[in-house]
């Protein structure tokens, strides 16, 4: 995401809670060239995130709030294959929502733990603001890599995402 195509003062953090698991916070905006219902219906289908999120195989929506997802990223010289779901914990659409995650990679021993929220708000000339903030925990095999080299993976593949739902926003004008 360049600067030009952000809205928001990029915000970046690591910690490491009292259990020893690692956290990285992520948090910025992008402007779309549409309206907010239409920024709802696409961060809300399973088809477009399958196409969206960076390494998904799979997303399957299993009830009104409950995704299952299957997700396979590489992360430096190892290669996750996430299972786990995500809820939608709370919302009031088409203006926010907050979801939650968990996954676990079985070959590296690997959990996942995601809180997320998403802002829509209307920008001039017809555009939406998506607002978003993250925080990722993770403890098992991949924190032996440290918050120092996952940030940059995560942060990619969360600018990636964005980027990809630009894309899928423009495509569909």
């Amino acid at each position: 995401m360049s600067n030009t195509d952000t809205t928001s003062t990029e915000e970046e953090s690591s910690a490491e809670t009292p259990s020893g698991d690692k956290r990285l916070e992520f948090a910025d905006a992008v402007e779309l060239p549409t309206d907010k219902d239409t920024v709802w219906d696409l961060i809300s289908d399973p088809e477009v995130l399958s196409s969206c999120v960076p390494g998904a195989e799979e997303i399957d929506r299993r009830s009104e709030r409950v995704y299952d997802v299957h997700i396979s990223r590489g992360v430096s010289h190892l290669t996750v294959s996430l299972e786990g779901e995500m809820e939608l914990v709370e919302m009031n659409e088409p203006d926010w929502v907050v979801a939650s995650g968990v996954a676990h990679d079985t070959k590296t021993g690997t959990d996942f733990d995601i809180l997320a929220a998403m802002e829509m708000t209307e920008g001039d000339d017809e555009t939406t603001i998506l607002s978003y903030s993250a925080e990722v925990g993770f403890s098992g095999g991949v924190s032996s890599l440290g918050p120092g080299l996952l940030r940059p993976i995560v942060k990619r593949d969360v600018e990636a995402y964005f980027e990809n739902v630009r894309a899928r926003v423009e495509a569909d004008e």
